[in-house]
C-alpha cells in the first residue's frame, strides 16, 4: 500500500460513540488530536461537536481521511461489518477496543493484515470518565511499529494504558483474565460479604476499616500467587490449604444459615473441596491452580 499519511485530515477517528466511544473522542480532541466521529446514529457523532470533534456521516470518508482509526463498536462481528466495505486503508492503522475474545482478536489482525492495514488490539480496563486521567487504562496488543507511530495518540487515553505484547491476542486474554476472571467476580464477593456484615449488624466504618487492611495484604498475596503459579511452587510452612478450606465450610454454612445464598463463597468451598480431593491439602492456598483447568 503507498503511505498517503501526509495527506490525511484527521490524526484520529472514532467509529462508534456510545458512552465509551464518545469519551475517547473528546478525550483525543481535548489532548490536541484532530479528531473525526462516525456512529450508525449520526445525531450521536453530531453531538460531539461542541467538543472540537468532527462529525462524519461516511465510514470510508472516516478512514480514508485518518491516520487511526479506533473502532469502538460494541462487538468485534459488528465493527467487522461496519467496515467490511471499506476498500481503501492507505496509511491509516486499525484498532479495536470492541468486546471479543483472543480467537477472534487473532482472526482481525488476519483479517488486517490481508488489507496490509497495521493492526493494534485493544482492551478498556476502565470507565468513560477516567479516559485521559491518572486513571484510564486501555491495553494494547499487536504491532509494535503501530505502536511507535501512534504512542503518543494512544497514551493519551490514560495513564496507565501500554502496550503490553507484540501479540495481538494479549489485550483480550489479560481482559478475560483481570476483568472477568478477577475484579468482576471479586467485586461480587465483597458485596456479598458486605451485605451478610452490615445485615448482621456491623457499622459501616468498622467494615471500611478492615477492609483497607485486608486490601494491602491482598496485593502481597497477590504477587506470591504469581511468582508460585509460575514457578510451580506451593509448598508452606505458614497454612496449607485445607486450613482455608476449613475455614470457608464454616463460614458458608454460617452465612447460609442466615438466609445468605453465599454463592461466591460456595464457589470457593467447592474448588478448595476439589484441592483436597486432589491430594493437594498440605500445599499452599495457591496450588489451587492445579484445579483451575479443565482435566486439570
Amino acid at each position: 500500500m503507498s503511505d498517503t499519511t501526509g495527506a490525511k485530515t484527521y490524526d484520529v477517528a472514532v467509529l462508534g460513540c456510545g458512552p465509551m466511544g464518545a469519551a475517547l473522542a473528546r478525550n483525543f480532541a481535548a489532548k490536541g488530536r484532530k479528531t473525526a466521529a462516525w456512529n450508525r446514529s449520526p445525531a450521536k457523532a453530531e453531538a460531539l461537536a461542541p467538543h472540537g470533534v468532527s462529525p462524519i456521516q461516511d465510514i470510508d470518508e472516516a478512514v480514508r481521511s485518518s491516520k487511526l482509526v479506533v473502532a469502538c463498536i460494541s462487538t468485534y462481528d459488528a465493527a467487522r461489518e461496519v467496515l467490511a466495505g471499506v476498500t481503501d486503508w492507505s496509511g491509516t492503522t486499525l484498532v479495536n477496543v470492541g468486546t471479543g475474545t483472543p480467537a477472534q482478536a487473532a482472526e482481525w489482525q488476519a483479517w488486517a493484515g490481508e488489507r496490509g492495514v497495521p493492526y493494534l488490539d485493544g482492551a478498556i480496563l476502565c470507565y468513560p470518565p477516567q479516559i485521559g486521567t491518572e486513571e484510564g487504562l486501555v491495553l494494547y496488543s499487536g504491532s509494535s511499529q503501530a505502536w511507535v507511530e501512534h504512542e503518543q495518540t494512544l497514551m493519551a487515553t490514560g495513564a496507565n494504558s501500554a502496550l503490553v505484547s507484540g501479540d495481538a491476542k494479549a489485550a483480550s486474554v489479560l481482559d478475560a483474565g483481570i476483568m472477568g476472571a478477577f475484579y468482576v467476580p471479586a467485586l461480587s464477593a465483597y458485596v456479598e460479604a458486605a451485605t451478610y456484615a452490615l445485615d448482621q449488624g456491623v457499622v459501616p466504618d468498622t467494615f471500611n476499616a478492615l477492609s483497607e487492611m485486608l486490601f494491602q495484604t491482598f496485593a502481597v498475596m497477590a504477587k506470591e500467587s504469581v511468582a508460585a503459579i509460575a514457578s510451580d511452587q506451593h509448598e508452606t510452612d505458614i497454612a496449607h490449604l485445607s486450613a482455608y478450606a476449613e475455614g470457608c465450610r464454616a463460614g458458608l454454612d454460617v452465612m447460609q444459615a442466615t438466609g445468605f445464598k453465599a454463592r461466591l463463597l460456595k464457589a470457593t468451598v467447592e474448588n478448595l473441596n476439589e484441592a483436597e480431593k486432589a491430594g493437594f491439602g498440605e500445599l499452599g492456598f495457591f496450588a489451587l491452580t492445579k484445579v483451575a483447568r479443565t482435566g486439570g
